[in-house]
């Protein structure tokens, strides 16, 4: 079982056979500087599979356009995280499709493409200090609209949480009383 701290965020405590910790990964390292990636990628329930971002922080939308630093910061932001979505979708399908010589830190379960047939890819953002659940309509907004192209390609679900919300989906917490 392994715990995840990122964000002053802990995420798990995951069984090591589902989780891909792509950011801590040798796979990743390898590939050298100029890649982003998600946290950590996580066979969640028995459906899908999740990529997972963590951010302390998100610029507001409704006040991107005040200044141009504002602006500036925004479009790094949501291009970062499109960035660190895609790179990690195409690191992980590459190692499954056999591409990298050792594939060992690729959880047993998210290893095989037959298996990932059947699942449904979500990219999901933590936002620590986003209180109010509806503020996270306008990053989850922004983001499925950045990300729309590979969201119609792959059929993959957008969601960004604050930290409640992901402990209510066991991603922080052992509590099982939800699902996404």
């Amino acid at each position: 079982m392994k715990v995840i701290t990122e964000s002053e965020m802990n995420f798990g405590e995951f069984d090591e056979s589902n989780l891909f910790h792509i950011e801590n990964s040798k796979i990743y390292r390898d590939l050298g500087d100029g890649i982003k990636t998600v946290e950590f990628i996580l066979k969640y329930k028995e459906d899908s599979i999740i990529f997972l971002e963590a951010k302390k922080s998100c610029p507001n939308a409704e006040k991107r356009h005040e200044t141009e630093e504002k602006e500036h910061k925004f479009e790094v932001y949501f291009s970062s995280l499109v960035e660190k979505f895609i790179a990690s979708l195409h690191i992980y399908l590459a190692s499954i499709l056999g591409r990298y010589p050792d594939i060992s830190e690729v959880g047993d379960s998210l290893q095989s493409v037959d298996e990932m047939k059947n699942m449904k890819l979500k990219f999901v953002l933590v936002i620590k200090n986003a209180e109010d659940v509806a503020w996270l309509v306008g990053p989850s907004a922004e983001l499925k609209a950045r990300l729309l192209q590979i969201r119609k390609i792959w059929n993959i679900e957008i969601m960004v949480l604050n930290e409640e919300l992901a402990e209510k989906l066991s991603l922080t917490a052992n509590n099982q009383d939800y699902a996404l």
